[in-house]
């Protein structure tokens, strides 16, 4: 099989992603709330840019006058910004493993919620790889205090698995959605930021002027991600880019790991064993799968 531009487009989008601490490990003199707030100014600004480019920006008017899309949406930001706020603030105090952890499961958790919610098939032979991932949870619960308990990992995988199913269920446009979303939250993370001792202004006033650049390019290196994978993800099968996404959270294991030396506890190295073989019975599991229907001839009428 060739490797097509969309390949690469996809694994540059989770390459990026799974160096994203490394990103925000430069800005340790900056709080996770400011981090994520010049995040999302730069995003907005970023996206807005590229609809004006694209004269797109009439179809925010339209998602505003679609009920149901626009409710979804808003539904969509909060767990998007959640995500984002949360994971930038595990970075800052030093749980880059820990965030690793809730993108691992995330693809199970997928899984699961698409047979909970979506009412889609789970074939018996999947069943395994869910359990394990969630007595990989039941078992960090039951070993470590509830202070240690890995509460962010199951928030992020939690938090991107519903923003998933909405914006899978919701028929919008990658970037006119990820538009409206920030539009959306922008609004009181401006006005909650006001009340802080803190402001977007304050950080120019402190940081030096190539980490003002850096910072200035928040929202750019939010996006060429998500470009890429939009990118790919019209082009490749959902298969492969279930296969490619798993770059992601493994080279923010590594950075937390090694380049950042966190240090990885006996409960979690547990848990994280669990969930890797969760991973590879799915994954194994999916592939058999792929391969017994591609067999299967149909019948002409």
């Amino acid at each position: 099989m060739s490797i097509s531009p969309a390949h690469f487009a996809a694994i540059g989008a989770f390459s990026l992603w799974g160096l994203f601490p490394l990103f925000w490990k430069l800005f340790p003199e900056v709080s996770a709330w400011d981090l994520f707030g010049h995040r999302l100014i730069w995003s907005f600004a970023t996206v807005m840019l590229i609809l004006f480019y694209q004269k797109k920006v009439k179809n925010l008017k339209k998602i505003w006058g679609q009920r149901k899309v626009r409710y979804m949406l808003m539904l969509s930001a909060l767990f998007i910004s959640s995500n984002w706020l949360i994971y930038i603030y595990a970075i800052s105090v030093g749980k880059v493993l820990e965030a690793s952890m809730g993108y691992f499961l995330n693809p199970l958790i997928n899984v699961l919620f698409g047979w909970v919610i979506l009412k889609e098939d789970l074939r018996l032979t999947q069943w395994p790889a869910i359990i394990l991932a969630l007595l990989s949870i039941v078992l960090m619960a039951i070993q470590t205090e509830l202070s240690h308990f890995p509460w962010m990992a199951i928030i992020l995988s939690l938090t991107f698995a519903l923003y998933g199913i909405i914006r899978k269920t919701t028929h919008v446009g990658p970037l006119e959605g990820l538009t409206f979303e920030t539009c959306f939250i922008i609004g009181p993370v401006l006005i909650f930021w006001f009340f802080q001792n803190s402001s977007p202004v304050t950080i120019y006033e402190e940081l030096p002027s190539w980490k003002l650049v850096l910072l200035s390019l928040s929202g750019l290196i939010t996006c060429i991600p998500l470009i890429l994978f939009a990118y790919s993800a019209r082009r490749l099968k959902l298969q492969t880019i279930g296969f490619i996404q798993y770059l992601s959270p493994s080279l923010k294991f590594l950075c937390g790991l090694f380049i950042l030396e966190e240090s990885l506890s006996n409960e979690k190295f547990q848990a994280f064993v669990l969930i890797w073989i969760a991973l590879c019975w799915y994954s194994i599991e999916s592939f058999i799968f792929l391969k017994k229907q591609k067999k299967v001839v149909p019948i002409s009428e």
